[in-house]
């Protein structure tokens, strides 16, 4: 009646205790061993995003301030074009 499949309570309970333990070290192994090798790896690349979104970022600031200086540019150009266009005028319309 305290029986499965011809085991009792305790000795499937030791069954489940024995298999947790193996798969906790087979999972320490494959966690030291296995990716410990990679830990080095990633903080590198993670390190190296780090730096290139700060590039980036950095990027981002200069093209914004690109955008800026072109912009003053473009509007004294059209005021350059303006006062050529006045002057063409007065010299070749007869206007003085």
């Amino acid at each position: 009646m305290h029986t499965l499949l011809g085991l009792s309570w305790g000795e499937w309970a030791s069954i489940t205790t024995i298999i947790i333990f193996m798969a906790g070290v087979v999972s320490l192994l494959f966690k030291y061993i296995v990716f410990g090798s990679f830990q080095d790896d990633i903080k590198d690349l993670n390190k190296n995003f780090k730096t290139l979104n700060d590039n980036l970022r950095e990027i981002r600031i200069s093209i914004q301030e690109l955008d800026k200086r072109v912009d003053e540019h473009d509007r004294r150009l059209d005021r350059h074009h303006e006062r050529i266009k006045d002057l063409h005028d007065k010299i070749w319309g007869g206007s003085y």
